[in-house]
């Protein structure tokens, strides 16, 4: 079972994204915005990506063709770099994201044995803990062994994870964050010629009409950011900072953290 990371990146097209962005190319690719966008795709989803523990996984990363030039070439050698022939960055007109990430998962899985496929969302500003694709894997294989019956597919939750608040003077807050079925930790096991895609579902309604696993072992899987640019509504519980324990679990299970931490630090400083 082969995990396929897809991300949507300044792509213009229906996702079920509908930020103003979404509807207006002057707002996706204005030059500032990108450029905000970048470094923070470099430096936490990326990165997170790059720590991985397991790191057998194919990372799809799906954007517009209209991107500027410049833009889409310094992406394609950022992943090229980063993690060599495990990324691909896929310059599409407007479509539904999730049939085109349908056509992407053949493509990759093409030559490959393997049976079923492990798709994962990862939004361009979140990261995901070093062990998430490995731990997935481990869950994945007891779903295997205990099928549902008259379903070939299971979703699996992430509950908890961290919301790490960009505040407006560049300064960082960190609070839990709890909340099954939510998109960061989303995953989806199936056969690869599977019509499925993890795109091609409305995760608040998921667990009314899939079969799924809510994985809840007390660590963190996911790291959301929220900050002035996100394309949805970033809802944190300003009630649960976290607790000592928690802090340092973030630490051992976000590596990409500390420089993050180190870059935050610089920005403000200058």
């Amino acid at each position: 079972m082969l995990p396929v990371v897809e991300m949507r990146y300044a792509y213009f097209g229906q996702s079920g994204w509908r930020s103003e962005a979404s509807r207006d190319k002057a707002v996706l690719f204005d030059s500032d915005r990108l450029a905000e966008r970048f470094r923070l795709f470099r430096s936490l989803a990326l990165a997170s990506l790059a720590d991985q523990s397991d790191g057998n996984f194919h990372f799809a990363l799906l954007t517009s063709e209209d991107l500027p030039p410049d833009h889409l070439t310094l992406l394609r050698e950022t992943v090229g770099d980063t993690l060599g022939d495990r990324g691909s960055v896929h310059a599409r007109g407007p479509g539904m994201a999730g049939r085109i990430f349908r056509e992407i998962r053949q493509e990759v899985m093409a030559n490959r044995a393997d049976s079923h496929v492990l798709e994962v969302v990862l939004d361009d500003d979140d990261a995901l803990a070093k062990d998430f694709l490995a731990d997935l894997g481990q869950s994945a294989r007891l779903a295997r062994a205990r099928p549902t019956p008259n379903r070939d597919y299971m979703f699996f939750s992430h509950s908890r994870g961290v919301s790490m608040v960009i505040e407006q003077d560049g300064s960082l807050n960190f609070y839990l964050r709890e909340s099954p079925y939510n998109n960061q930790g989303l995953a989806l096991l199936a056969p690869v010629a599977s019509k499925r895609n993890i795109y091609l579902v409305s995760h608040k309604r998921l667990a009314w009409n899939h079969p799924s696993v809510v994985v809840n072992d007390m660590q963190l899987h996911y790291l959301r950011t929220i900050h002035a640019g996100n394309d949805s509504a970033g809802r944190y519980n300003r009630s649960k900072p976290l607790k000592p324990l928690h802090r340092r679990q973030m630490r051992d299970r976000f590596p990409l953290l500390q420089s993050f931490l180190a870059e935050q630090k610089a920005r403000r400083q200058g």
